[in-house]
């Protein structure tokens, strides 16, 4: 066996998930609740009858990557060679790291708390990773000093989500703008910043959030159509960046995969021929999250501020502080309402519990009744 794997911790979150009995609420995956639009996939089959369903390009259709590009629209990278299709936006985030970094000489710094496969990903690859933290007593607020004072000597590409997951937090535009000017100021070889974008179309700040990609030229941004379009399933995703990258990533790309599901990128392009259809769901979530809001406030748990996604970071109580995956399996076996430790998404997640809120409205409700309930009994 390789002894690489036996270094990387399975899923706490899907650890949690497999413990789901029957009755339970589930405020732990972030598998959205709402049905697919089906006209493109009516659409996708009339393409089949008529075209069967052949291998495409490495890369993805051509006019797919060109939708794709210039939806994304990072500038000089708005073109179908600026793009590859790949296998979920997990897929991208893997081949950026495989085809722009040097694991024997560079290093990636990774802002948490984050989705836990950038690490993994960096170890399974052998890459040389460490971790900047936002601050945990600013609700997780980003700030670009923060990630600017953590560069060392070999650092070369920055991993950050934005909105992200868990916390919910958007980068604010002079946030972005700071680091752009701070990294465009740092002598020696370009450091390469990779946005994970999956959640782009959900935010609830008065602009849609700025991508790094706009204000710094060498930036990767990875995407996929699984939450905006309640697609998880439909496992389609994209890496946009400049040709020279995306180049490589597509030759690994080729030699992992061949190319993407030929159904589900004619799926992908019905959807994209017009940008719309990707924010079709931001009105539903953003009533969920006033919802989820007021409930927490009533009920008196703190949460840090939710400007995107569709998740929440809630402070636990001090018996919890150092032991949120003693409070997840404690809301588990007690109150059956499933939801994710913080510390999943790194150290500075400790003392946190992230809740999933795509769940029906009832559900949601009372699983936030149930929270109170445990942090009464136990705080």
């Amino acid at each position: 066996m390789n002894p690489v794997l036996d270094g990387i911790a399975p899923s706490i979150i899907r650890a949690i998930a497999a413990r789901k009995r029957p009755g339970d609420i589930d405020l732990g995956m972030g598998e959205p609740t709402l049905r697919p639009d089906p006209r493109p996939f009516d659409a996708a089959t009339a393409w089949v009858r008529t075209h069967g369903l052949p291998y495409t390009a490495n890369a993805g259709l051509t006019e797919l990557r060109a939708r794709i590009a210039a939806y994304v629209g990072l500038p000089d990278r708005a073109a179908a060679e600026n793009a590859v299709v790949t296998i979920g936006s997990e897929e991208a985030l893997y081949l950026a790291l495989k085809a722009a970094i040097d694991a024997a000489r560079d290093e990636v710094l990774i802002v948490e708390p984050c989705y836990l496969a950038y690490p993994k990903l960096c170890a399974l690859e052998g890459i040389r990773h460490r971790m900047v933290a936002m601050d945990p007593a600013d609700g997780f607020r980003p700030s670009a000093a923060r990630v600017l004072d953590a560069l060392g000597p070999d650092t070369r590409m920055i991993v950050l989500n934005t909105p992200n997951n868990p916390t919910g937090r958007v980068w604010p535009a002079a946030e972005l703008r700071m680091l752009a000017d701070g990294l465009a100021a740092r002598p020696g070889p370009p450091v390469r910043v990779l946005s994970d974008e999956v959640y782009r179309e959900l935010y609830y700040t008065p602009e849609p959030p700025v991508s790094i990609g706009a204000l710094w030229p060498h930036a990767l941004v990875a995407g996929s159509l699984s939450k905006s379009n309640a697609l998880t399933g439909l496992r389609l995703g994209w890496l946009v960046g400049d040709v020279k990258t995306i180049s490589a990533a597509t030759k690994v790309h080729q030699l992992v995969n061949t190319a993407a599901s030929t159904f589900s990128q004619v799926v992908a392009m019905e959807i994209l021929a017009d940008a719309e259809n990707l924010s079709a769901h931001r009105a539903h979530y953003a009533g969920r999250r006033a919802l989820v809001g007021g409930w927490m406030r009533a009920h008196g748990l703190e949460y840090a501020p939710i400007e995107g996604a569709f998740y929440c970071m809630v402070r636990l109580p001090e018996r919890w502080a150092a032991d949120s995956l003693g409070a997840a399996e404690a809301l588990l076996e007690r109150h059956r309402v499933l939801a994710t430790p913080g510390v999943a998404f790194g150290p500075s997640g400790e003392g946190w519990m992230r809740l999933s809120w795509v769940a029906e409205v009832d559900a949601l409700r009372v699983g936030i009744e149930r929270i109170a309930e445990l942090f009464a009994a136990e705080g």
